[in-house]
């Protein structure tokens, strides 16, 4: 039988074994190799106050056609009797204000809001015969609405000002640095799955890997697939030789603790961030160089949640959801990385986590942020909340400070992919991502998988699932020849 070296215990690897065993292969021909000191990937589940907070994934986007959806449901790990917009930014009961405390009448912000309904049903239709970039897109489609009249509430000011703010939370969707560098008609590979986007669960993300491992009382009658002690962690991967003269018959693993893995083919699940990073070196022979290209040029940006926690909920006991950010008059354009307080898009309320707001921060002043301490953090978010919130509450100092920092992490380098107008202009997509590697002799060799080298729901942990099952398919027909000729 086929062995297969799984690189990355997160979704889109422990989802390829999961499929792998489902379909009768021998768990003891498979070995995965995590970097890190505990599974999951950009999928990480932490206890507080009695409850969780998500560091990474938090919602399942839509229930049509997301994989994700129905596993979790057929569990009762889902939330799936309420509809909340908590901690996006999006819930009525959330205040709009200038960072010097002026507030935006709801009023106003529901015709934004209405004005953003109609330039993204546009997008469907006008987008495809777009040349530049998604947000200059939205910033002519808003400039048509203004020199057309068609503001009533709203001034024209405003209603840039509250453009650059969608800038920032279109910045936080996408993944991407900058919208002005998000692929107009590239986003359109985007496919979003209907119904409600942001199901919560009730004890976690993390759960989707008992369920995937079927470790659930309520999955498979609790009968767990074999794959625990296959997880090997604490084995961050230094190299790959997937085309050795020596032995044509096995890819050699090495890893940066000395221990080393033979198998016939590997599947790469790392994220694209970190391949941006590693992929040059770790691959011997080098990649080829279409695959290459697409690394290169894919786009792979960084988003950074910071909960602040607070003794005293001074919003206790109040309808109050948090409150949106806005800069007056920039124009979209983001300013130094040194103000990265101004590109916090807000800070919200956290279902079933009273003492605690969550804010949102992206591309790179949160790069830049990540390198800051706790102190100087709670300090800087605290100063925007007092600005903004003094004369609603009477508002008391956080004591504390939860933050990700998923771009320092060597083993991520960032949150998740979107598309660049660079991939337009290279001609790159997931599908170079994701094609598999042969070797000299025309050997299926090495495998891709992850959330990245989905065609249409990228960025997204159902898309990191169905990559894997969709790379175990592969991996049993695309080696099924090697082995018969070997009979």
């Amino acid at each position: 039988m086929v062995s297969v070296i799984i690189i990355g215990a997160g979704a889109a690897g422990l989802a390829a074994a999961a499929r792998l065993c489902e379909k009768g292969f021998d768990p003891a021909q498979i070995t995965i190799l995590e970097a890190q000191d505990r599974i999951g990937g950009r999928i990480h589940t932490v206890n507080y106050g009695g409850h969780v907070i998500e560091m990474g994934a938090q919602w399942v986007h839509g229930e049509e056609n997301n994989v994700v959806f129905p596993l979790g449901e057929a569990a009762h790990e889902i939330q799936s009797d309420i509809f909340t917009l908590e901690s996006t930014g999006l819930s009525e009961n959330v205040a709009v204000s200038y960072c010097d405390g002026r507030k935006i009448e709801p009023e106003k912000f529901g015709e934004f809001k209405e004005i953003i309904e109609d330039i993204e049903e546009a997008s469907k239709t006008e987008l495809v015969h777009w040349h530049s970039s998604l947000g200059d897109f939205f910033e002519h489609k808003l400039e048509e609405y203004i020199k057309g009249g068609r503001l009533t509430s709203l001034d024209a000011t405003t209603a840039r000002d509250l453009m650059d703010w969608w800038h920032r939370f279109q910045n936080i969707e996408d993944g991407s640095d900058n919208w002005f560098d998000t692929c107009g008609v590239g986003s359109l590979q985007f496919v979003p799955c209907g119904g409600n986007q942001t199901q919560i669960w009730k004890r976690g993300y993390s759960v989707v890997f008992d369920i995937i491992m079927r470790n659930l009382p309520k999955t498979n009658n609790g009968q767990g697939l074999p794959l625990n002690d296959r997880i090997c962690l604490n084995r961050a991967v230094q190299s790959v030789n997937w085309d050795r003269p020596d032995n044509k018959d096995q890819v050699r693993v090495n890893c940066n603790d000395g221990s080393v893995y033979e198998a016939d083919v590997v599947l790469v699940t790392c994220s694209l961030g970190y391949l941006k990073y590693n992929a040059d070196d770790m691959f011997v022979p080098s990649l080829p160089q279409k695959k290459k290209e697409a690394i290169r040029d894919m786009g792979f940006g960084t988003v950074d949640k910071i909960y602040l926690e607070f003794k005293d909920p001074w919003w206790s006991g109040t309808d109050w959801g948090g409150i949106s950010f806005v800069n007056s008059q920039r124009n979209g354009r983001i300013e130094s990385v040194s103000d990265w307080t101004e590109n916090i898009i807000g800070f919200y309320t956290v279902r079933n986590q009273p003492n605690l707001l969550e804010g949102w921060l992206g591309g790179p002043s949160a790069r830049y942020a990540e390198n800051l301490s706790d102190s100087e953090i709670i300090e800087k978010c605290s100063q925007m909340l007092r600005k903004t919130m003094r004369e609603d509450f009477s508002y008391v100092e956080p004591v504390g400070v939860i933050r990700t920092q998923w771009f320092n992490n060597p083993f991520f380098r960032g949150s998740y992919s979107y598309r660049p107008t660079k991939a337009k202009e290279t001609d790159v997509w997931a599908s170079d991502l994701a094609d598999t590697v042969y070797d000299s002799q025309g050997n299926a060799r090495v495998f891709f998988a992850g959330e990245a080298t989905h065609s249409h729901y990228y960025s997204t942990a159902h898309a990191a699932v169905e990559s894997g099952w969709r790379e175990a398919d592969r991996i049993l027909t695309r080696t099924v020849r090697r082995v018969k000729a070997n009979l």
